[in-house]
This record gives structure tokens, C-alpha cells and sequence, in this order.
């Protein structure tokens, strides 16, 4: 198929996914941002697991430039192949015992209408 896919679009039709995860003890590509280097893998745990990255093949893209403010996390998708997706924006919220959770993820826009004004200029989200 010669169409063009956003991660926003597949994101809001379709569940179950792998993002892929190389490396030693770290996501591809991940950058840490000062937290725990466990914290960078968590994330991207949970971005790979969350049902709204469900539908994007795996090994599309990696999660990247990981960044927490209190409660809060962001992390960067970059597509494996630009042609193929668009880059995207995942916010997650630390959940209690049960770790953090994706609660908005696309294109624009992201985490806009649920994070914090202080928290969403600390994770450099573009509201």
C-alpha cells in the first residue's frame, strides 16, 4: 500500500503492538533526561505495550528522548522509516503500584488537555 500512516490515525482505529526495543539494557535510541535509567525503560515499556500503539507493525520506530516530570512522562516515536509514519508524541502518567500508563499519544496537540501547565512546559510538550 503507497499510503502514508499517522501514528494518530492508527492509534485511534486499531489495537495491539510491539514497538521494538534494542540495546543493552536501554531502549533504541532512548535518551535519558536525567531520571534513573530504569525510568527511560519503563516508559518505553509501557509506550510498547499500551493498546493505543497497538496497531503500528513492530519494529516501526523507537522511543526516544524519554522525559519525566513528577507524575508525568513524554516520550518521543521516531518512525524507522520517515516514508512509512509520521513522528509522534506519547504522555504517560505514573499509575501507583501499577507503573506508568499512556493516557495521550499523536501528532499534535499531545497531552495538551490532560497535563498540568507547569509539568507540560517541563516535558516540552507543544500545546
Amino acid at each position: 500500500m503507497n499510503r502514508r500512516t499517522t501514528l494518530a490515525l492508527t492509534a485511534l482505529t486499531a489495537p495491539a503492538l510491539a514497538l521494538v526495543l534494542a540495546g543493552a539494557g536501554s531502549p533504541a535510541g532512548a535518551v535519558d533526561g536525567g531520571q534513573d535509567p530504569g525510568t527511560d525503560t519503563a516508559v518505553a515499556r509501557a509506550v510498547t505495550s499500551s493498546p493505543l500503539t497497538a496497531a503500528v507493525p513492530a519494529g516501526s520506530f523507537t522511543v526516544t528522548g524519554v522525559r519525566v516530570a513528577g507524575e508525568w512522562a513524554a516520550a518521543d516515536l521516531e518512525p524507522t522509516d520517515p516514508a512509512a509514519l509520521d513522528p509522534a508524541t506519547a504522555v504517560l502518567r505514573l499509575e501507583g503500584t501499577s507503573g506508568w500508563s499512556v493516557v495521550d499519544l499523536g501528532t499534535a496537540g499531545v497531552g495538551c488537555d490532560v497535563v498540568p501547565v507547569p509539568d507540560r512546559d517541563t516535558l516540552t510538550l507543544n500545546c
